[in-house]
């Protein structure tokens, strides 16, 4: 996975390891909740972080999902397998 300048800065600026990468963006604190526990039964570690780094945990607001870049493709699998199988 290539990483722009743009991302290289924002990982240098805000302290994010560069072996982690944004997944998914979760619309609330409660989907990313559910993706982080349906990840971590498949052993996969993720953190959820508010999409806005200056506010506060609330549950109405959106939250970026952030995986190792080995994890990646995996976690991409089960997340897509869980919309598959929620869809009618």
């Amino acid at each position: 996975m290539t990483r722009s300048w743009l991302t290289r800065l924002r990982h240098a600026l805000l302290g994010e390891p560069s072996d982690e990468c944004v997944l998914r963006t979760a619309p609330t604190r409660a989907v990313a909740e559910l993706w982080l526990n349906l990840l971590g039964d498949h052993g996969i570690p993720a953190r959820a972080v508010p999409a806005l780094p200056s506010s506060f945990m609330g549950d109405g607001m959106q939250h970026r999902l952030i995986v190792r870049s080995q994890h990646v493709d995996e976690a991409e699998r089960i997340l897509r397998a869980l919309w598959d199988a929620t869809r009618p």
